[in-house]
């Protein structure tokens, strides 16, 4: 049997937006802008008597939103080959997929006794 090389790598996600993000990546980026448009006007003003304070508020406060929305977009955990938010995904639904496993060839419902 021939073997042939792929020139491509087939597990990586494609990345479609100008070569540098893909459509994932971008959808949390997209997501975490508009959580960061919602409330930042909300914090700049508290503190529009001084602007100054008003900008370190705001990029205090914008922070967790910045790190959660980049950790789930870009940080890729080597050992599993995932990004963070597929591994929490299937770590969520560990429990979900445990059975109660049998050994032999019983089936559960015996239709001889029906």
């Amino acid at each position: 049997m021939r073997k042939v090389m792929v020139p491509v790598d087939m597990q990586s996600e494609q990345k479609e937006l100008l070569g540098i993000i893909s459509k994932r990546q971008l959808i949390y980026l997209i997501v975490g802008g508009i959580i960061l448009y919602w409330y930042l006007p909300f914090v700049f003003s508290l503190f529009g008597t001084n602007w100054i304070v008003a900008v370190i508020a705001a990029i205090v406060s914008a922070l967790p939103t910045l790190t959660v929305t980049l950790l789930l977009a870009f940080y890729r955990i080597e050992k599993y080959h995932m990004y963070i938010d597929r591994l929490i995904l299937t770590k969520l639904q560990y429990k979900s997929q445990l059975g109660n496993w049998r050994k032999g060839t019983q089936n559960i419902i015996d239709t001889e006794e029906l």
